[in-house]
């Protein structure tokens, strides 16, 4: 048996690992429900890139929006300012996460899957248009996460957290990140006067 199951149900596992662990939420949302929204955020960014003349290799995009928080079923949420504090925890996290998905997740799954979900979980955020979309669409997720929170009246951390991911959004280079920017953040900040300025 090649125990494919082991995919499944580890990936139903984001069903309950709750996101900002560390912060009050009125609306908490489960790693799921981001992965899907990333997903939905990634396919219009797509659809912007290619509208201005890009190529898209859907099937890539597709792969890394859906799978990007796999290790996370494994090794838990890790708050994005302990992940990102420095470039040594940063690698450090990685090393961990990469070995918790080898010991828990693919050692349970035998060749040729084993190589092929190595392939698919590990290939998220980098340099190509697909991963640089993915990266787009993860921080959109989280600044309409702020969003949604600040409109609650809950203003402490979310009102800083959305500053430093929305200048996160504007530094990467692609046309439909800046599109998002520019046309699409000012209808989702429409009825919140103090987001206007920032």
């Amino acid at each position: 048996m090649e125990n494919l199951g082991k995919i499944i149900t580890t990936a139903r596992k984001l069903n309950n690992i709750g996101r900002w662990a560390n912060e009050f939420l009125h609306q908490r949302s489960s790693v799921a429900e981001h992965s899907f929204s990333v997903a939905q955020i990634a396919q219009l960014l797509g659809v912007l890139e290619e509208q201005n003349g890009s190529e898209i290799n859907w099937q890539k995009l597709y792969r890394k929006a859906l799978n990007h928080d796999i290790p996370e079923a494994v090794m838990g949420d890790v708050i994005s300012t302990t992940k990102n504090s420095n470039a040594e925890v940063k690698k450090a996290l990685s090393l961990v996460e990469e070995t918790l998905v080898e010991e828990n997740l693919l050692a349970f799954i035998n060749e040729p899957f084993r190589a092929i979900y190595r392939d698919i979980i590990f290939d998220g955020k980098d340099e190509t248009i697909e991963g640089l979309i993915l990266s787009a669409a993860d921080n959109i997720d989280a600044l309409i996460e702020c969003i949604q929170e600040i409109k609650l009246c809950n203003k402490e951390p979310f009102l800083e957290k959305y500053g430093h991911i929305l200048a996160k959004i504007k530094s990467i280079n692609l046309y439909s990140a800046a599109y998002f920017v520019d046309n699409i953040l000012p209808y989702i900040i429409s009825d919140c006067e103090m987001l206007k300025d920032i």
